[in-house]
């Protein structure tokens, strides 16, 4: 049984990462902070008879010592001969430049996109030792500008994070995508969005099924671990600012 727990998995990329895994036949177990209805209805879909819904699992990664202590849980009611892939996919994204970080919001980020991947992908490895991670960044890894400051260091701590973690826990695996201009923020700038997607070199925004594609081919990709692709219509290779963001 392939087993695949999608954090933030209910909606925008991280519900066309589900969508495709269980569709190349992955169990898809849903985690979700916010929005357990629509994780609840998604999980009834992505996982029909005979097998039949996983159940959700909710969590505040803002926590990290509740969340550890619940996946361990998690982790002990899945079948041990299970193929686990663990997607790292819930995100915070808050701007902020140098004189606005502040203790709660550094602290939030880095939790999220950090320190709860790191511990439950070691937690993983220790329980499913074959089994493998991936970490959904952003291309802003390679990317330098000046906004989104606590979003971009702890996205970047987690790519750096990447390689060791890869090396420490073979033969789990390890890797990643970077996706660029998928889903404009909700109060985005429309038409500022569409020029900042066509100013890439392949001239468009990426779809969410492009960056699900990628995922699902590195979590077959069985000789294959420590890689980030890029799934953003070239965008890292480009200096970029987040259309959404005051003063752009």
């Amino acid at each position: 049984m392939r087993i695949a727990l999608v954090t933030g998995g209910h909606s925008r990329v991280g519900r066309a990462i589900s969508e495709a895994l269980a569709t190349r036949g992955w169990r898809v177990l849903l985690h979700a902070f916010r929005g357990t209805a629509r994780a609840e209805a998604l999980d009834q879909v992505l996982n029909p008879p005979p097998h039949g819904p996983m159940g959700i699992w909710q969590a505040d990664f803002s926590d990290t010592a509740a969340t550890l202590a619940a996946f361990e849980t998690l982790l002990a009611t899945l079948p041990a001969e299970a193929e686990l892939a663990l997607v790292h996919n819930a995100s915070a994204f808050e701007n902020d430049d140098r004189d606005a970080v502040t203790l709660a919001r550094f602290r939030m980020h880095h939790a999220v996109h950090y320190e709860v991947p790191v511990l439950l992908t070691l937690a993983a490895a220790r329980r499913f030792p074959r089994g493998q991670a991936l970490m959904v960044l952003d291309q802003n890894v390679a990317n330098l500008h000046d906004q989104f400051l606590s979003y971009c260091l702890s996205k970047g701590a987690m790519h750096a994070a990447l390689p060791r973690l890869a090396l420490a826990l073979a033969p789990f695996r390890v890797n990643a995508v970077a996706p660029g201009p998928t889903l404009p923020l909700p109060e985005a700038d429309l038409a500022a969005f569409d020029a900042a997607a066509r100013a890439t070199p392949l001239q468009g925004a990426v779809a969410p099924g492009d960056v699900a594609d990628a995922v699902a081919w590195l979590l077959d990709a069985r000789r294959v671990t420590a890689q980030t692709i890029f799934v953003d219509a070239g965008q890292h290779l480009k200096q970029w600012r987040e259309p959404a963001a005051p003063g752009v």
